[in-house]
């Protein structure tokens, strides 16, 4: 007995919600409104969505972007890495003797225009 009256009410609620809830929609077009307002509102609408549409394939571009720079990043690190293991290329950690040799031109001829510079200086200072 009780299950049938628990049934009856919870019908009969469904029954009262479901159909205020119904007419509590809004509707799309209101009754005093021209053809005209009801095309320019759909024209509104239609570029709405046109510009979400927009916006969200500028996103995935981007992203897709992003993606494509990291895997190949990631790729060209791979290839050098087996490059290295393979031993047809030296590691970036391991210097060349090219290297080497241009590093040490290189620092001998800071060296070299540093005491030319410092002596000019201690010239300029003796004669004062």
């Amino acid at each position: 007995m009780k299950h049938i009256l628990y049934f009856v009410l919870t019908i009969s609620a469904l029954v009262l919600f479901g159909s205020s809830s119904a007419n509590a929609l809004p509707t799309r077009h209101s009754l005093n409104d021209t053809p005209a307002d009801i095309q320019r509102k759909a024209a509104a609408r239609e570029q709405k969505a046109a510009a979400r549409e927009k916006v969200v394939a500028a996103r995935k571009a981007s992203k897709m972007q992003r993606l494509a720079v990291k895997s190949r990043k990631v790729t060209n690190k791979l290839q050098r890495a087996m490059l290295v293991i393979l031993g047809l290329e030296d590691s970036k950690a391991v210097t060349s003797p090219a290297r080497l040799h241009r590093q040490l031109h290189a620092h001998q001829k800071q060296l070299k225009s540093r005491a030319r510079m410092a002596a000019r200086a201690h010239r300029h200072r003796a004669h004062d």
